[in-house]
């Protein structure tokens, strides 16, 4: 078994983001009268960026454990997604055009199975491994990959046939 974790390094820019607009929506509300605008405007933009730090904290603390038979969460919620029930899997590519160049931007991997959904970017320590075994099993299950996944595992630089990474790449 192999476990893996957002490192807090990863998350801090997140964490960053959450705290200053969370601040800005309710340093809005308690700085000014309240008229129904006003609340509606910066109360939705406390609460998206409220909803967007629960997030963080949720993948911060969450552990990833993948073995030859499932993947599983275990954080404030536990749930697991056999190999054998893969469905589906996508892996996207999100950037900017200077990014797409090779200057940032990150991939997601999303499952589907066995009435789960499970999604990952590519900050998780092992992120490549999660990707490799992921294709391994929906090679093993028959699974159709649509042709931008295929192109980002190949980006990747992963075989699902091939040997797999080393866990923390």
């Amino acid at each position: 078994m192999r476990v893996f974790r957002y490192p807090g390094r990863t998350l801090a820019g997140d964490y960053i983001r959450s705290v200053a607009g969370m601040s800005l929506g309710f340093g809005v509300l308690l700085s000014v009268p309240p008229t129904p605008a006003i609340i509606m405007v910066f109360g939705g933009v406390a609460g998206v960026f409220s909803l967007f730090g629960l997030r963080t904290v949720q993948r911060h603390v969450t552990k990833v454990a993948v073995t030859d038979a499932e993947i599983c969460n275990v954080g404030f919620r536990t749930s697991a997604l056999c190999w054998g029930d893969l469905g589906q899997i996508k892996l996207r590519y999100y950037g900017t055009k200077r990014q797409e160049r090779g200057e940032g931007g990150f991939m997601q991997l999303t499952l589907k199975g066995g009435g789960r959904s499970m999604t990952y970017d590519s900050g998780i320590e092992g992120f490549k491994y999660i990707a490799w075994r992921a294709a391994k099993a929906a090679r093993d299950n028959d699974l159709s990959v649509d042709p931008a996944s295929a192109g980002n595992l190949l980006a990747l630089g992963l075989d699902a046939d091939g040997e797999a990474p080393p866990p923390k790449i």
